[in-house]
């Protein structure tokens, strides 16, 4: 079985230079270790140890490059993939999901070996850790300003977390997969029969709770506050959340199990029932929101887990609007997305006394402002042009296809025509408070209805930027459109939507139409806008969930192919 050979015998390779956090510095080992590293060698020394362990966080995905990667100009979101977003560039990889050329010959998002690399060093690390020596002549060994049995204990929940964490990532592509909890070698059977999607859940959170007994609340404030984007007790909470609230959801749960829906709820209810409160709070008012996506991600409460990377400006040259410099276009928000933005008082545009055909823009939720670049919004000392033959307009190479850019991530500041542009900060955000809230919210409504719990959940998250609260009476099914809508708004650009429209099975109906954009036209001063249908993208029921490529499934016999694939 040749692919699992390569995704579970891998030789034990150290990347040094992609430490995550700073601590990489004071480590004695300060050159990449020679392949093929003995364990014996690794295990038992615990400043190896934490290398090693460093290293499994390695295949651990951004959402910046999710599509592809930073290959030539492949590199995209997940939203170019969706009804939210196109891609100004029509030979990107995201075009693959949104016209049905992607499938089991080839898939840029297969995560099935990167996922097993992951699963296999943490299975590795846990047949080895009991050989780490902690004590010298009776006394603790000292790491980084705390105990060695300290950090082999901690180090224990962290890959706890990891093996959760690459688990997850192949449930939500796949359902149900192979499960190993030990490294096979070529003396094992390899040919691993797939579990059932509740089976995986199940393990997932076996190990989340594991997590979550051995890891700190935070790394902040503490002596190992250089630890800062490592697994932390709540980022295992979260990630546990999320998969029960997958789990829950139509896709995963036709049957409409209520008792799912409850233990999705009560998951997430740390999060809102005031347990994290001294840890996690939403950070204030608009410029709060805008500003979780491109401050400091570790001193930002709002934000429980991210991927740590260094500063760049690489995101801005994909995304920017092409009349900046060195401007790619990159992801361009459908008017789709456009439309789910509430007007300032609640309704929606359709139906607001504030909205005007004539500067439709106005008076909108104000997260749209900071979240899309549209005609008209400021960006350094000038306005954005998507009009016909606008400095950002369609007529341009790689110019918007909709009319619009995104914003969101976005440093405005950042000039890459200087001879010294700018950087700005890349830590991508896998879990942040609002979400926790959103899922709970969620999770309450289907378990309860629409109950005062759900209300507050919503409430804290509108208030947060000053939108209305919302109607009383709603009805169960209405409180869920409140709650979908609000998670499209509040998470935009964060890589949920794609997700999203899959588990609640609407996948097939919303990115299996055509896409929409606007059309803008300058007569002198005044703009006419015309919204406008365009390609129709193709999305078929089976596409819920991923194929497995066939060389996976002709090195596995027990591997069964996902139905319609």
């Amino acid at each position: 079985m040749k692919s699992i050979k390569k995704y579970l015998f891998i030789p034990v390779i150290f990347l040094i230079g992609i430490c995550m956090v700073s601590s990489c510095k004071k480590n004695p080992l300060d050159r990449p270790l020679e392949l093929d590293v003995q364990d014996t060698t690794v295990f038992k020394n615990i400043s190896y140890t934490t290398e090693y362990v460093t290293d499994i966080y390695g295949g651990v995905i951004s959402g910046y490059t999710a599509l592809g990667g930073f290959t030539g100009n492949n590199g995209t979101m997940y939203e170019a993939a969706t009804d939210d977003a196109v891609h100004a560039n029509l030979s990107n990889d995201s075009y693959r999901y949104t016209n049905g050329t992607w499938g089991p010959t080839f898939n840029p998002d297969d995560m099935y070996g990167n996922s097993y690399r992951g699963i296999r060093k943490c299975n590795v690390f846990f047949e080895n850790i009991g050989k780490v020596q902690v004590k010298d002549h009776g006394r603790d060994l000292v790491i980084n300003n705390i105990t060695a049995t300290v950090q082999r204990d901690r180090l224990i929940g962290e890959v706890f977390f990891l093996r959760a964490y690459y688990y997850f990532d192949m449930l939500k592509r796949y359902g149900g997969v192979p499960i190993t909890l030990q490294s096979l070698s070529l003396q094992d059977d390899i040919n691993l029969p797939r579990k059932t999607f509740d089976e995986v859940v199940k393990r997932i959170v076996l190990d989340c709770d594991s997590a979550f007994k051995r890891l700190p609340d935070t790394y902040i404030g503490s002596a190992t506050e250089n630890y800062y984007g490592k697994g932390t007790k709540w980022s295992a909470a979260a990630l546990k959340a999320r998969t029960l609230l997958y789990a829950a959801s139509p896709l995963n749960n036709p049957g409409n199990d209520l008792s799912k829906w409850t233990l999705a709820a009560e998951a997430a209810k740390p999060f809102n029932d005031g347990t994290t409160s001294a840890m996690f709070n939403l950070a204030p008012g608009i410029a709060g929101y805008e500003g979780l996506f491109k401050t400091n991600t570790s001193t930002n409460k709002e934000i429980i887990w991210s991927r740590v990377a260094t500063n760049s400006n690489t995101l801005e040259s994909a995304n920017f609007p092409v009349g900046e410099v060195n401007g790619n276009g990159g992801v361009c928000p459908s008017q789709y997305l456009v439309d789910a933005y509430e007007m300032k008082d609640g309704l929606p545009y359709t139906t607001s006394p504030l909205y005007s055909a004539a500067n439709p823009y106005a008076n909108r939720d104000p997260r749209f402002a900071v979240s899309i670049f549209y005609n008209g919004s400021p960006i350094k000392a000038r306005t954005i042009e998507t009009f016909d033959g606008g400095l950002d307009g369609a007529q341009k190479s790689n110019g918007t296809r909709t009319g619009y850019y995104m914003r969101k991530h976005i440093d405005p500041a950042i000039d890459l025509g200087a001879a010294t542009p700018g950087t700005t900060q890349r830590n991508w955000i896998h879990f942040r408070l609002a979400e926790m809230i959103l899922n709970y919210a969620e999770a309450v409504n289907e378990a309860q209805g629409p109950t005062n719990e759900v209300y507050t959940a919503m409430n804290l998250i509108r208030n947060r930027v000053t939108m209305p609260v919302l109607p009383t009476g709603l009805t169960q099914v209405e409180m869920r459109e409140r709650i979908r809508n609000e998670r499209r708004i509040e998470l935009s650009f964060e890589g949920h939507r794609y997700w999203d429209a899959r588990r609640w099975n609407i996948a097939k109906d919303v990115f299996n139409r055509k896409m929409r954009g606007m059309k803008i036209q300058k007569t002198g001063t005044t703009f006419t806008y015309i919204p406008y249908d365009m390609e129709q993208k193709v999305f078929t029921e089976n596409m819920n969930r991923y194929p497995f490529l066939f060389f996976d499934l002709q090195s596995n016999p027990k591997l069964v192919q996902n139905p319609g694939w």
